[in-house]
Order: C-alpha cells, then sequence, then structure tokens
C-alpha cells in the first residue's frame, strides 16, 4: 500500500507493456578531412548542427581541400547534424598521410552518432593510398556493423577517363584495390560534381560524396532509409566532370566478375542532375546488392541491439525472453506499418524467436547466452523497368 502521510491526489504510472525499440539516426555522417582551423585539444570528432556550426569551429575553405565544399552541398541537399574531424590544414601542417586517415576511423570506433562515413580530401593521397584509406573504412563499417561509407572515385576524370579507350583500364585499376566482406558497407559515386559558385568564377570539380551524404538524410528523412537514395536531384551542383551515357553505365553498374558497383550521377534533359545508380559494392550479392537493404539492416540490427542493455544480468528465462520477443515483434510491426518491409501481412514481412528449444539449448542457458534470432523481407528497389506494349488491331 502506498506510504502516503498527507491528504490529496496522487498520481501512479503503471507500464503495461514491454519497453519499446526506438529506431537509431541513420544518416548522420562523420566528415573527416582538412579544414582552415584545427580546434584545440586532443584530436576528436566534434558534432556540428549547420554549415554556421561547422565555419565558427573549423573556418572556411582550405586550398586544395575539399571538405568545407562538401559540408556546403551536404548541408544545401538536406543534411542535419554531422561529426567532423580535423586533420589539419595543409598549408601549415604535413599533408595528410594514410596513417592519419586510419587514427581518424581508430578515434571513430569510440563514437556512437555516426551512422555515415566519408572523407572527400583523400582523393589528394592518389589512387593507390586513397584505396588504402577506403578498405580501412570498409573493413572498419564490417567490424563495427553498423556504419555505411560513402567513397569517391579517384579523380575527376576516373571513370571514363580522359580519352574513352582507357575508361576499361580505369575502372578495372579502381576496382581491383577494394575486396572483402567490408563490400557490402559501402558504396561508390562518381563522376566529380562541379558546384555553384559566385558569378564569374569557374566552379573547380569536387568529389561527390557530401552531396551523396546529404540525399541519404533528406531521403531517410522524406522516405524512411529503406528508399534507395537514387533517383533524386542533386542542389548546389551545375555540372559534372563527365557525362555517362547508357552504354557507359553499364560497365559502372555492373561488374561481372567483382560486383563492384559504380553508381552513375548522370544528368537528364528536364530532370537535372540525378543519382542514377543505389547498389553497394558488393553488386553481385543478391542479398546484400542495394544500398538501402543493407542500410535497413544496420538501422534496425543497431537499434535492437542498443535497446537490449537492459537485459544484461537479468534472469535468463521464460519471463525474460517473452519481454524480448515482445519488444522485438512490436519494432518490427511498427517498420511493416510504415512501409519499411515487404509481404502482405506481418507473418509475411518478419519472424521472432527467442527460447529454450528454439533459439537455446540448456548449455547455452548455463553459459549464460541468450540468443535472439529475426528475419526481415525488406523491399528492393525497382532497379530494371520493363513496359510490354502489344499492339491490339480491331478486326475488319
Amino acid at each position: 500500500m502506498p506510504d502516503h502521510q498527507t491528504p490529496g491526489v496522487f498520481v501512479e504510472e503503471i507500464p503495461v507493456g514491454p519497453r519499446s525499440i526506438a529506431s537509431i539516426a541513420t544518416a548522420i555522417p562523420a566528415f573527416i578531412g582538412l579544414t582552415a582551423v584545427r580546434p584545440e585539444g586532443p584530436a576528436r570528432f566534434h558534432r556540428v548542427g549547420s554549415l554556421l556550426d561547422f565555419e565558427r569551429a573549423f573556418g572556411g575553405a582550405v586550398a586544395g581541400g575539399y571538405l568545407h565544399a562538401s559540408m556546403v552541398l551536404f548541408f544545401v541537399n538536406g543534411g542535419g547534424a554531422a561529426f567532423v574531424y580535423a586533420l589539419g590544414n595543409s598549408a601549415t601542417q604535413k599533408p595528410p598521410t594514410v596513417r592519419s586517415y586510419t587514427a581518424a576511423l581508430h578515434a571513430l570506433k569510440k563514437e556512437r552518432g555516426p551512422s555515415l562515413i566519408l572523407f572527400p580530401d583523400a582523393v589528394g593521397l592518389g589512387a593507390k593510398r586513397l584505396a588504402k584509406v577506403q578498405q580501412a573504412a570498409l573493413d572498419h563499417c564490417a567490424s563495427e556493423r553498423n556504419r555505411f561509407c560513402i567513397l569517391d572515385v579517384p579523380a575527376a576524370d576516373a571513370l571514363l577517363g580522359p580519352e574513352r579507350g582507357s575508361a576499361q583500364t580505369a575502372i578495372e585499376a579502381f576496382r581491383s584495390r577494394l575486396s572483402g566482406e567490408g563490400l557490402a558497407f559501402g558504396a561508390v559515386h562518381g563522376p566529380w560534381l562541379l558546384p555553384v559558385t559566385r558569378v564569374g568564377v569557374e566552379p573547380v570539380a569536387m568529389p561527390a560524396s557530401g552531396a551523396v551524404a546529404g540525399v541519404f538524410a533528406r531521403v531517410d528523412g522524406q522516405r524512411g532509409v529503406w528508399k534507395a537514395p537514387a533517383n533524386e536531384n542533386l542542389n548546389g551542383v551545375v555540372g559534372l566532370s563527365e557525362h555517362i551515357s547508357d552504354a557507359d553505365q553499364e560497365t559502372l553498374n555492373v561488374d561481372p566478375v567483382g560486383g563492384r558497383s559504380i553508381n552513375a550521377i548522370r544528368t537528364f534533359p528536364g530532370k537535372g542532375i540525378l543519382i542514377w545508380g543505389a547498389r553497394t559494392l558488393a553488386g553481385n550479392d543478391n542479398e546484400w546488392r542495394y544500398i538501402s537493404v543493407r542500410r535497413l539492416f544496420i538501422m534496425v540490427e543497431e537499434s535492437i541491439r542498443q535497446a537490449m542493455a537492459f537485459v544484461v544480468f537479468e534472469p535468463n528465462n521464460a519471463q525474460t525472453w517473452g519481454t524480448v520477443e515482445l519488444m522485438v515483434n512490436a519494432y518490427l510491426l511498427v517498420l511493416f506499418k510504415q512501409g519499411a518491409l515487404a509481404g502482405n501481412t506481418p507473418k509475411n514481412a518478419f519472424f521472432v524467436r527467442v527460447g529454450l528449444g528454439s533459439t537455446m539449448t540448456a548449455r547455452d542457458i548455463q553459459e549464460g547466452l541468450l540468443h535472439i534470432e529475426f528475419g526481415l523481407a525488406p523491399l528492393r528497389p525497382a532497379e530494371f523497368i520493363t513496359a510490354r506494349i502489344t499492339l491490339h488491331v480491331e478486326p475488319a
């Protein structure tokens, strides 16, 4: 009975259901690159919420650097919060090295907020050293399993080359340097972009990752992480370093040998400049071929993992298992109702299993193990649309 000493009205809130699971933020990028100002103290990631925040902390543009311009395009295309790691100003310090970027990736392990990784200034390392940084980032994402990389092609003419005859060689060289499980955790977009500039100032080509990150944020906010971030306009861009045709994109979109797809950015009359590809670098993997599928699973897995922290040291019994199953079921049902999953009914869209004889043995319980199994039917983008038209002729 409540221990009240004074007459009056007292309100008690009594929970009637299990704890809820909230989805993590899916489009908070971690930018790594050159800045005009490096904040005092140990090198670390700083959170910013706008371009003004960034410039107050890190200054403006740096000669030979792309980070500031990438931040501009990120915010112009719908980006919000971001984390920034300053490698320093190349005019006053030694130029960044592969080790500089890997040190930043190591520091990123301590941050729980970022869900995307990009480093537009790494293109200044040259193609081979850039590939080492990209491989380190992909390996980082495969290890952490809660992040996705947006990668850049190494140069403005890296896709088609200065001469069209060199295109295949350039593409094969780029693809050959990336491998491993992390391919499913990254995507490449190109060619480089020509950003909007002041009147009378010629635009200088720059990597596309900042603008692409902004589109990811915009699509996630408007439609959801399960919508492919493609067939989307790029704001703040007046042109491309290379113009890609349908024939050119066949080679980029499909890599029959290694599956390392490259997502083309193209100009279409009357539509503007669009992202025209939605594949990860694991383009031959039926499960992880599409960016939206991989990022949906990243969101679901990390959201459930964070929500399950309260279960640690709870009794490993039927009551706990029932609570966990209800939580995960409720969360996946919300996603189903939001249109994130395929299937006409929840039963066809997902399943959740937990318990003795289902996901655990008596030995597992003795060892303190609690296994949860769930499966999702993700939506896949309609990448190839075929219209079959039949001409019906009225009989005479």
